[in-house]
């Protein structure tokens, strides 16, 4: 029996690839226009603070600007996660606080439970859905440190470049008439 060897048209590929798609903070395919336009900043302004001059160079400042990118996607996302969790408390208050059309003439005991309820649903504003927050701090860290290293790395490299010697093929002027030492103590 022949095994199947995936999809044949362009549409089919296109799905298939997204068959490991679990939450995409790892895309290949993940800049949007204004996300594009940070990054071509971000490569601009690495570009001018540490003049790059080889291919390797270049490289890890876009290496860099990515990880950057990915890191500001994610505070974004982390932003809209503590919008929508205010939205949805929002939802859920919309039955429980009076208009400012609707007085109330004197408290009931209702009012008190109300209250309580009124808080409990306040302080989940400030807390999104923590299995996504936990993918995101976690995707947060891994940038961090990914960062740190790929500037580290980038640094290195410059000042080697700034630093280095003349390479040993290089002709360098000797004297002739000097005579080599080769005193090995």
């Amino acid at each position: 029996m022949a095994k199947s060897t995936g999809p044949k048209s362009v549409a089919g590929k296109e799905i298939a690839s997204l068959n490991a798609f679990k939450h995409g903070l790892s895309s290949r395919k993940w800049l949007d226009e204004k996300q594009a336009a940070y990054f071509e900043r971000i490569v601009l302004s690495l570009t001018g603070e540490y003049q790059p001059r080889t291919p390797t160079e270049i490289l890890m400042i876009e290496r860099v600007a990515v990880t950057m990118t990915k890191s500001k996607r994610l505070t974004d996302i982390e932003d809209a996660q503590y919008q929508l969790a205010k939205e949805l408390v929002a939802q859920k208050l919309d039955g429980f606080i009076p208009s400012q059309n609707q007085t109330i003439l004197r408290p009931t005991p209702d009012d008190a439970a109300r209250n309580s309820e009124i808080l409990k649903l306040q302080q989940d504003a400030s807390i999104p859905r923590i299995e996504v927050m936990n993918v995101i701090n976690r995707q947060q860290n891994a940038l961090s440190r990914q960062l740190s290293k790929e500037l580290s790395e980038l640094i290195t490299v410059i000042n080697l470049r700034k630093n280095q010697k003349p390479a040993i093929n290089q002709k360098t002027e000797v004297d002739s008439t000097e005579e080599p030492d080769w005193d090995f103590e």
